[in-house]
This record gives structure tokens, sequence and C-alpha cells, in this order.
């Protein structure tokens, strides 16, 4: 129990134990705001919410570097955390005490990347800066975490989109060059994550049973790809059929591989290595996306002569002239502002499946996701001819409901009248 003594200089020293047993001590010019912060030590030990009032004096960059060294995250992930924190976090925060920061300085600082960056990316980053101060107040620093009920812009509506099998089949995948068409048509024919793709080897799939087996995955980092002997959680191994295209495309593949080892990579460079993922998305995927037609468009006008047409980030659209169609699809593929993402052909995956009527929880089990709610919320779409579908529900039978008119006739002959109740039900009812 700690106690108040007045000391030399006339103000009032409280000295107690905080909960570890070590001594501390802490002055004030009143004896009542003395007697006052030395009831409230002694409710917060007794609650288990005791702070040591010094402890926020600490810098919030000191706290940050420990929390980052105590995580134990995956490669792609740590890297990930380390850069949202070196890029848009510690710029603000770095020498901040603890103590010091509050909930709306944290709001404005949101708000003002908001300004400048994707949705998706703010998201990121106040994560991050939310985990950090967590920790904080789990470690006795801080009382509560000033993050809680900042409102972050959420992710925009447009950030994760759905295809149609029709545009898949008959305009994305033959615009995709021969040497990766395979990729693509698995990516669509299976629902994987690029980490699965990446990682497939040639031993877990059987084009005879026309099926596959996620078993392993490909982590990359800026640094190098390594292959991951299991997916990040046990929903993540899983068997997935194939469909007769994917079949076809690895079949095609294989004619240029003959005998391949069971641990040799599906997809791969020249060199047997898994692709990167940022270059499959520079060199093949966006103009791809070109020349499908979902992404700007190269118009020709006479020999030699090519019109890149893109969109930038503000709606502006841009033309520039070109001598060959490879460097107008070029120019376009790397100007244009959004596209299709690689991911989204995930989400059209998973779409199409419910949209069949597959039961949630067999979609749930091949996308290998651990919550059937990730799956109806993040990976399915809402079909452009949604209107139709719903009114398609009803069927023939909606056809033989009697018109308006006619229950109306067949109601004015049911009406309620004054007349004593059947004498057989007394009650009336």
């Amino acid at each position: 129990m700690g106690y108040v003594h007045k000391t030399k200089a006339g103000s009032y020293q409280v000295d107690y134990r905080d909960p570890t047993g070590r001594k501390k001590s802490k002055t004030f010019r009143t004896a009542k705001a003395a007697s006052a912060f030395l009831a409230e030590t002694e409710a917060a030990k007794n609650r288990g919410s005791y702070v040591d009032p010094h402890a926020g004096k600490l810098r919030f960059g000191e706290f940050a570097e420990r929390w980052a060294t105590s995580q134990d995250l995956g490669a792609r992930a740590g890297e990930r955390t380390r850069s949202l924190l070196r890029t848009h976090v510690l710029p603000r925060w770095e020498a901040w005490p603890l103590m010091k920061i509050e909930h709306l300085a944290v709001q404005e600082w949101a708000k003002r990347l908001g300004r400048t960056l994707s949705p998706a990316t703010v998201r990121k980053a106040y994560g991050v800066m939310s985990r950090i101060m967590a920790a904080a107040v789990r470690s006795r620093l801080l009382a509560v975490n000033p993050c809680e009920g900042v409102r972050v812009t959420g992710e925009s509506a447009g950030a994760a989109t759905a295809i149609t099998r029709e545009v898949f089949l008959n305009k994305l995948l033959p615009a995709t060059p021969t040497s990766h068409r395979a990729l693509v048509a698995t990516a669509g024919g299976t629902g994987l994550r690029w980490g699965e793709l990446a990682g497939l080897p040639w031993g877990s799939v059987d084009l005879d049973a026309a099926t596959l087996r996620v078993r392993q995955v490909a982590v990359e980092t800026s640094e190098e790809i390594t292959i991951k002997p299991s997916p990040k959680t046990r929903a993540g191994v899983r068997t997935i059929p194939l469909p007769a295209f994917v079949v076809t495309e690895l079949r095609r593949l294989l004619d240029d591989r003959p005998s391949p080892s069971p641990t040799e990579l599906v997809f791969s460079t020249a060199s047997g290595t898994a692709f990167r993922r940022s270059n499959f998305r520079r060199q093949v995927w966006r103009p791809t996306l070109v020349r499908a037609g979902l992404l700007g468009r190269v118009v020709e006008r006479g020999e030699h002569r090519f019109i890149a047409c893109w969109p930038d980030a503000e709606g502006v659209e841009w033309e520039v002239e070109f001598h060959t169609e490879r460097e107008a699809i070029a120019h376009v593929a790397k100007n244009a502002a959004g596209g299709l993402r690689f991911h989204d052909l995930r989400h059209s995956y998973a779409t199409w499946l419910v949209l069949d009527g597959l039961p949630v929880n067999v979609v749930q089990r091949i996308m290998g996701h651990q919550k059937a709610t990730t799956t109806l919320n993040l990976y399915t779409h809402a079909p452009t001819d949604y209107d139709r579908r719903v009114r398609d529900t009803f069927g023939p039978a909606a056809e033989e409901t009697p018109s308006l008119d006619q229950v109306d006739s067949d109601a004015s002959n049911d009406k309620i009248t004054d007349d004593p109740p059947d004498q057989g039900n007394e009650s009336g009812a």
C-alpha cells in the first residue's frame, strides 16, 4: 500500500509499488492531488489496468522497432509491414512520445494519407499503426489505444472485380500469349492464389483424374522467391477439380516438357524458377488486358499507324501514335489507370461457383477459406444481370398467379358481416 508525505520543498510525494513490486514515486503540488493519484493507482492495480505514468514517454519509433522485431510474420507479410512502417507510419510518428499520441491526431493523419494514397494503402498503414499502439496498451505503456474509433476510408467499391465466364473464355484467354495461357487458364478455372500457382509442382497435378492438389506455395519477397512446403492454413491444403479447358491447356504445356519430375514447377521461367509476380503483371498480364479490350484500346489508323488510347487516374483520355501495335499495347499497359487484377480471377471463380448453385461450404473448401463468411463477403460478387435472375427465380409458376383484377373480384365476395357466430363454435374463432 502506498502513502503520501510532505517533502522539505513543501510539495507532496506519493510513494508506492507497481504490480511487479518495484518502488515508484511521483510528486504533486497539493495533498489533494497526491491522494487522488494514489487512490487511482491502487484501484488500477486492483483492476489490472495499471499503467506506469513514466512509460508513455518512450518514443514511438523505439517501441515500433521492438514491436517489429518481435512479430512472427511470414517473409512477404513481414516485408510488407516494414515497408508500410518505413514509408507511411514512421515519417509522422517516429519522434512522438507514446503518451502524446491522441485520437484526433491519428484521425487527422489518416485523413491526410487519404488525399494521396489509395483506400487500401491507407487501411493497411492505419492497421500497422493500430497494432503497434495496441501492443503498447498490452505492455502497460498506455491506458487506451488512441487508434480505436478512427474512421478510415474503406476499400473503393471497384477494388475487387468479377468478370463473366464468357469474357474470360472468349476474350481474355484467346488474348493471352500461348506460352502463358495455361497459367491464366488454371487461375480462372481453379481460383488458385498467385503463390499457389507459382509454387505448383507437376507431382500435384493429375490430368487423368482432372484434379490438382494444393500442398505447397511460393513466397515472394523483394530479395527472393522461396517454396514453402505448406499453405498458410490447414484449409489451404485441398484438392480441386479441373475443368476440361484447364486440362487441355496443361496437356499442351506438357507437349514442350516431356516427363517432368514431380518436383518441377508447372509454371516457371526458362531456368526453372518460379515467376516473379511483378514481372508477370508488367510483361504478360497488363498487355493481355489491352489485347482483350479490357484496358484502354489500340486503334489501327493505316499502315504503321497505331493509336494508343487510355484513361489516367483522373479519368482523362490520352492518345499517342506509334509505328507498331506492340509499342502501342505496351504503352497502354504501362500508363492506363485501373484494370482487372490477376487476383480478380479468383473473385470471378468463386462468383461463378456460387451463381451455379454450389453450396457455400463446398465453395469455401475449394477456395481454401477457413470461414464461409470470407467466401461470401469478399469473394463473390453480384452479377450484372441480377435483376433478371431475381425475376427468373419465381419461374413459370409466377405466370399462373391470378391478376389483381381477379383478386379484387374474389375479395369482394368475402365481406365481413355482423352475423352471429356459428353455433357450433361459440368462440367465434
